[in-house]
């Protein structure tokens, strides 16, 4: 079985002594986050032990960034053998992952065609898409509603995407744009630009 980021993450932070890991997560809880991710909540990393931070950071950053916010504050610490060595490991993870999605993604066709399960698995702003949908006048009152209403996100983003893709090339832009500014990262991710 493949090695995933998380588990690279952990291996690193089980490399650090126990002030070290405090010091880490204190660290973490400080650093500058790029814009479309929030800070994981103090209460959550205060007596979170490394697995849990390693499955935090994953969820609340996914797999390239949490890395590298995790090689950023070692090189801070001056762990410089470890932020190597994670670096070094994530790039033999996550290398492959971008190939693969490049690979299956054809060069011609909407990228909400291209990467629907991918954007249904991991996009995680939707409310906000929402709204600048509604806002353009893309979604009808009706389609917010209805849409806002589902549980859990997954289900929330997968309906998003069938009223888009049944409205054309147009909306299916519209909400492209409307996830480029909202979470550049996460498209960024699957396109490679």
């Amino acid at each position: 079985m493949p090695r995933t980021a998380r588990q690279c993450l952990l291996d690193a932070l089980d490399d650090l002594e126990e002030d070290q890991f405090s010091r880490f997560k204190s660290d973490l809880r400080e650093v500058a986050i790029k814009p479309g991710f929030r800070k994981i909540p103090w209460g959550k990393l205060e007596k979170a032990k490394t697995l849990d931070v390693a499955k935090l950071m994953v969820d609340s950053y996914r797999d390239a960034y949490s890395g590298e916010l995790a090689v950023q504050i070692l090189r801070e610490m001056g762990k410089q053998d470890t932020s190597d060595n994670l670096e070094q490991e994530l790039r033999s993870v996550l290398q492959p992952v971008a190939q693969e999605s490049s690979r299956a993604a054809a060069p011609a066709g909407h990228p909400i065609d291209q990467h629907f399960t991918r954007i249904v698995q991991g996009f995680n702003s939707v409310d906000g898409v929402l709204d600048t949908l509604l806002a353009a006048g893309v979604l009808t009152p009706e389609h917010y509603d209805s849409i806002r209403t589902k549980a859990p996100k997954q289900e929330k983003i997968r309906e998003l995407l069938t009223v888009i893709r049944g409205q054309g090339q147009g909306a299916k832009d519209q909400l492209w744009k409307a996830m480029v500014e909202t979470d550049r990262y996460f498209t960024s991710s699957l396109t490679g630009e």
